[in-house]
C-alpha cells in the first residue's frame, strides 16, 4: 500500500513515498480509527495476522465518519488522513528497539504530529520529532511553519511535552510507568532530538529545494534529518477519494455488513 525510496538531497536524508493501493491503504486506516493497531501494522508491515475484528454499533461508527472525515473545514480532515498515513508509514524501517507513539485521537491535537522513541535496553537513545504537513504550497509550509517550530525545540522548548509523549509510548512498549519515568529522567537533550518533516508533493513538482535551511536549524549528520515527501496528485481531491474509501471499510464494522 506504501512504498519508499531514498533520495538525493543536500539538506537531509530525502525519503519518497508512493501509495502503491489506495484500498488496502484505506482499509489499514480504517482500522486504526478503531484502534487496531496491531493489525493496522501488520498490514503495513506485511505481517501474517488474524483478521478478526470488534463489531461496532452503528451509532459509533457513523460518529467516527461525522467527526474524522467529514470535519467542518476539510483541510482538518486531510491533514488527519496524512498523519494516520504517515504513521502507517514509520513502521516501514523501525530498527527492532524503535516504538511509534500512538496516532492522535483527534484531527485538531497539538503538539507533535508523532514522535519515534529510538532505545537501547536501558536507556532511551533517541527521540524522532514529526512534522506532518498536507499542503498545496510545501516549500511555504515548510519554511513559514516547520522551520520555527524545529527551531523552537533546538532551543530546548516543549520538554514537558516530550517527556509525557516519551512515557507514554514506552508504556505502549509494555514498559512499566515507573520503569520509563527512570529512563527518561536521566535523559540528555543534547543530539538526542531527530527531526522527521513529511510533506505532500505533486506529481512532477520540483523538491530539489523544499528542505533547503534544515541543515542550518538541526546540526548533525543526515541521521539527525529527514525530509519525507508523499506523491499526492490533486491532494484534496485524492484525499476526498480515500476518506470515502475509509468510510466504505469503516461500515464493514458493523452488524450485518
Amino acid at each position: 500500500m506504501l512504498s519508499y525510496r531514498e533520495i538525493d538531497d543536500d539538506y537531509c536524508l530525502g525519503i519518497e513515498f508512493d501509495v502503491t493501493d489506495v484500498d488496502s491503504l484505506a482499509k489499514t486506516i480504517a482500522l486504526v480509527l478503531i484502534q487496531e493497531y496491531d493489525m493496522a501494522r501488520n498490514l503495513v508491515t506485511g505481517n501474517t495476522f488474524s483478521e478478526d475484528t470488534a463489531q461496532f454499533d452503528q451509532d459509533e461508527i457513523e460518529d467516527i465518519i461525522q467527526r474524522r472525515l467529514h470535519p467542518t473545514v476539510v483541510y482538518h480532515r486531510d491533514g488527519f488522513l496524512f498523519q494516520l498515513m504517515m504513521w502507517l508509514a514509520a513502521h516501514l524501517d523501525l530498527q527492532d528497539s524503535d516504538l511509534v507513539a500512538l496516532p492522535h485521537s483527534q484531527g485538531s491535537a497539538k503538539g507533535q504530529d508523532s514522535i519515534v522513541v529510538h532505545r537501547s535496553t536501558d536507556a532511551v537513545v533517541a527521540l524522532t520529532i514529526c512534522e506532518d504537513k498536507a499542503t498545496e504550497n510545501p516549500r511555504d509550509m515548510v519554511r513559514d511553519e516547520v522551520w520555527p517550530e524545529i527551531k523552537e525545540y533546538e532551543q530546548g522548548g516543549r520538554r514537558d511535552e516530550l517527556r509525557s509523549n516519551i512515557i507514554a509510548t514506552l508504556g505502549t512498549g509494555g514498559i512499566p510507568s515507573a520503569e520509563a519515568q527512570n529512563l527518561i529522567r536521566g535523559i540528555s537533550w543534547s543530539g538526542k532530538r531527530r527531526y522527521r518533516v513529511r510533506v505532500t508533493v505533486e506529481p512532477n513538482q520540483r523538491t530539489s529545494k523544499l528542505f533547503k535551511g534544515f541543515e542550518e536549524i538541526v546540526n548533525g549528520d543526515n541521521e539527525m534529518r529527514r525530509g519525507e515527501t508523499t506523491i499526492l496528485p490533486s491532494m484534496r481531491n485524492w484525499m476526498t477519494t480515500l476518506a470515502g474509501k475509509i468510510e466504505n471499510e469503516l461500515r464493514c464494522f458493523t452488524p450485518g455488513v
